[in-house]
């Protein structure tokens, strides 16, 4: 999204106050993390000896890591000056230590925590930062006895040991396998907590048939996913196929479910538990293998009274069902199924470990998989399920070329995505406010992903067809692409044309902007004396004082 950042930036830069490391600090904690990225790439001193260059790279640094462009930060970091100020330093190199460990490099984050430990005299809190971290690092390499160790090292100098942390070491090492070194910390935890019912069971101080009650309760008052994770140990020890199904679509539909990898891993025991759930109805029931018809007939008449028994028969059949139509119709209802319970997430996961092709799934549940992906921002998942099909039942099929061209687009088939866009706009006299707005998302990705062309060719198709403010915004998108390109005389005929249609009279936000953008675009061309017109019909037109200042600024330069 760097294009367009950089465009919010250039299109603000005539209105900004005068601290603009503080700005950029406020823009941080507003939550505009990658704005404020840009603003210090701009605006940072090329010159690491300059007056806050040092604060500016501690702001840099923070960023990089929280947008997890660690591998940035740690090229950074490798090339910190030592003579820096020592609290950006120690900010610096704290930092480096975090984007180490999120990289996999504990031993470097090790290196790092080591340097803000005893060389650089970190504060207490950057201290206690720095112990977490090393004890993360041996997590994450499977060091549990070092980790441990550690740990309990922690707990001495920082009695009494928070809640938070406290469970923290309890599920990392139950994640070991250390159950009884986690018994050290059970006192600390909440007692409602996943952490002290996974470790009550675990160490045999609760019954599974408990701790199922009594996490099944804690749902009821907090929808913890968590829960569901002891809910799934509880079903394995109970060997109860069809609760630790239902346990893992939850876990799995659950937006921390952990890394791509646990991901999958825990889809495919998703599936396998579909297949043993399954198995043991129809030995129950009395079905025979490869009696498909009354296996569907048995899921469809548990659906509305056992729908995770029901999803566990479609599951079989979806992936063992006999004849193709028998496995398209337990496709679209296991899917159906997970969707109508607010588990749409679960099924995009589920499919994408089902080893079966999207080209291979039933039709509708292809769509409704897309769908799931496209609420969840998964653009190439989206695109790959509704490549090929047939606009959906009560979908317009303008609405489906404008859905496809999002997805196309986001995904990096550009190509594709204009195509549909041609295809929503095909026919039509003129443009709705929403079809702008969406066109000009997709101008806006376009741009963002280095395609400056397909952008301009969006906005291209829809100007024919617009009208009034709609147009204004189209022309001042145009003005921009063209600004970027170093065409400044065509930039400056976009923006003057997108200022004209405004109300002369009383010119908004946007035609203030335009005209202004005009004005540097002339100037830049050598069309001084356009240049100039713009900004004195500014000085005449604006209201806000740091409007004017920076026409009187732009007008000094000519």
């Amino acid at each position: 999204m760097r294009a367009s950042i950089v465009l919010a930036i250039l299109a603000a830069v005539w209105s900004q106050p005068a601290a603009p490391l503080e700005t950029a600090r406020e823009l941080a904690a507003s939550g505009a993390s990658r704005l404020a990225l840009a603003r210090v790439e701009q605006l940072q001193p090329g010159d690491s000896g300059a007056p806050l260059w040092a604060e500016w790279e501690a702001l840099r640094m923070r960023l990089l890591v929280g947008l997890k462009l660690n591998d940035e930060a740690l090229k950074r970091a490798a090339g910190l000056p030592g003579n820096m100020p020592q609290a950006a330093l120690r900010q610096c190199v704290l930092e480096a230590a975090r984007a180490a460990l999120a990289t996999g490099q504990g031993e470097a984050a090790r290196a790092y925590a080591a340097r803000l430990l005893w060389q650089l005299q970190a504060t207490p809190e950057e201290a206690r930062a720095a112990r977490l971290l090393v004890i993360e690092s041996h997590l994450a390499e499977r060091q549990g006895d070092t980790a441990f160790r550690a740990m309990l090292r922690y707990q001495q100098d920082y009695r009494p040991l928070e809640r938070g942390v406290a469970e923290r070491f309890v599920e990392a090492l139950l994640d070991l396998g250390m159950e009884r070194e986690a018994v050290n910390w059970l006192a600390s935890l909440d007692e409602a907590s996943p952490a002290k019912l996974m470790l009550r069971l675990k160490t045999g101080l609760a019954t599974p048939d408990a701790t199922v009650g009594q996490a099944r309760a804690l749902l009821a008052k907090a929808n913890d996913p968590a829960y569901w994770r002891v809910i799934a140990e509880a079903a394995r020890r109970q060997k109860n196929a069809l609760l630790l199904a239902e346990a893992q679509e939850r876990a799995l539909n659950s937006g921390d479910s952990g890394a791509p990898q646990a991901v999958a891993v825990l889809a495919r025991q998703l599936w396998q538990s579909y297949f043993s759930a399954a198995q043991e109805a129809a030995n129950q029931n009395g079905l025979i293998a490869g009696d498909d018809p009354s296996w569907a007939d048995l899921a469809a008449r548990r659906l509305g009274t056992a729908p995770p028994l029901a999803r566990a028969l479609y599951g079989y059949l979806a992936r063992r069902g006999q004849a193709p139509a028998t496995r398209h119709s337990a496709q679209l209802q296991l899917v159906f199924s997970l969707v109508s319970e607010r588990l749409d997430r679960a099924a995009l996961r589920l499919f994408q470990e089902s080893e079966t092709e999207a080209g291979a799934l039933d039709p509708q549940a292809r769509y409704l998989l897309g769908t799931a992906a496209e609420i969840h921002d998964d653009p190439a998942a989206a695109r790959r399920y509704w490549d090929g099909i047939a606009t959906p039942p009560n979908v317009s099929a303008e609405e489906w070329s404008l859905r496809l061209a999002a997805v196309q687009v986001r995904s990096g088939r550009a190509d594709e995505g204009v195509a549909s866009l041609k295809r929503a706009l095909a026919g039509r006299t003129s443009l709705s406010p929403e079809i702008v707005r969406r066109g000009a998302a997709l101008a806006r990705e376009l741009l963002d992903s280095g395609k400056p062309d397909a952008a301009r060719e969006v906005f291209d198709l829809m100007l024919p067809l617009a009208a009034g403010n709609d147009a204004r915004a189209i022309l001042f998108g145009l003005g921009r692409i063209q600004e970027l390109a170093g065409r400044n005389p065509a930039a400056a005929d976009y923006f003057l044309r997108s200022a004209l249609l405004a109300d002369a009279k009383a010119p908004d936000a946007l035609a203030l902007q335009a005209r202004f953008a005009a004005g540097v675009n002339l100037a830049r061309a050598g069309y001084k004396e356009d240049a100039r017109a713009q900004f004195q019909w500014l000085l005449g037109h604006a209201k806000d004082p740091t409007q004017r200042e920076a026409a009187r600024r732009e007008l000094s330069r000519l």
